[in-house]
C-alpha cells in the first residue's frame, strides 16, 4: 500500500496507526510517503500513492477526489520553556519578530496571520523556517528563540515534560489542522 501524510498527520496518527498495521498484517508492504497536502496531490494524481491523509482546507474541489475530513487537531504556538515570551501575555507582533517555525500554512492561515499583524492586502506572513518535517521545527524551536507553530498533538510530549510551552497571545483565535 503506497499512501501519504501531512506533516501533522505524520507526527502523530502515523507512529500508531504503522505499529498496528505491522503488528497486524506483517505480509503487507506499506510505503508512507511524508509532505505537504499539494505535493501530495501531485503523487495522487500521477497514482504514486493511493491516498493521502493531511490537512484539506487549501485542496481544490474536483469531482475526481473523494474528501473525507477526519477532524480538527487544534494547535498553538509553542517556545521553549526559558524563552523570553514565557509566563506573560504577549502580541502577535512581538511573537512575529522571534521567528515562526511551521509546515507549510494553508492560505486562510496566511491570509488571517497578515490581516492580524497588520500586513498590506495580498502581502504574506514570512515564516522564520517552512518545513513539513516536525520534528526539524521542534528541534529548532528547542535550541532557539523561534517559535513554533504546531497542533497539540504533535508536541505534547514536549509539553508534558516541560520542555515546550504554549504562548498566550493577545486576541489570537484558535488555530487547527483540519
Amino acid at each position: 500500500i503506497a499512501f501519504g501524510v501531512g506533516p501533522f498527520p505524520a507526527a502523530t496518527l502515523m507512529p500508531r496507526a504503522m505499529s498496528t498495521l505491522r503488528r497486524q498484517h506483517p505480509g503487507v508492504g506499506l510505503r508512507v510517503e511524508v509532505s505537504n497536502w499539494r505535493q501530495l496531490l501531485d503523487r495522487l494524481r500521477a497514482e504514486d500513492i493511493e491516498f493521502f491523509v493531511a490537512d484539506i482546507r487549501d485542496v481544490p474541489q474536483d469531482a475526481a477526489l473523494d474528501i473525507r475530513p477526519l477532524g480538527r487537531q487544534p494547535g498553538r504556538f509553542f517556545v521553549r520553556r526559558n524563552h523570553p515570551l514565557v509566563g506573560r501575555p504577549c502580541q502577535l507582533t512581538e511573537v512575529w519578530s522571534c521567528g515562526i517555525a511551521a509546515t507549510k500554512l494553508p492560505s486562510v492561515v496566511k491570509a488571517g496571520l497578515a490581516s492580524l499583524l497588520g500586513l498590506p492586502k495580498g502581502q504574506e506572513p514570512r515564516l522564520a523556517l517552512e518545513c513539513d518535517d516536525v520534528a526539524i521545527l521542534r528541534a529548532v524551536a528547542l535550541s532557539t528563540d523561534t517559535v513554533l507553530a504546531a497542533t497539540d498533538a504533535s508536541v505534547q510530549h514536549e509539553v508534558a515534560a516541560g520542555k515546550l510551552v504554549p504562548l498566550r497571545i493577545k486576541g489570537l483565535p484558535s488555530l487547527f489542522s483540519e
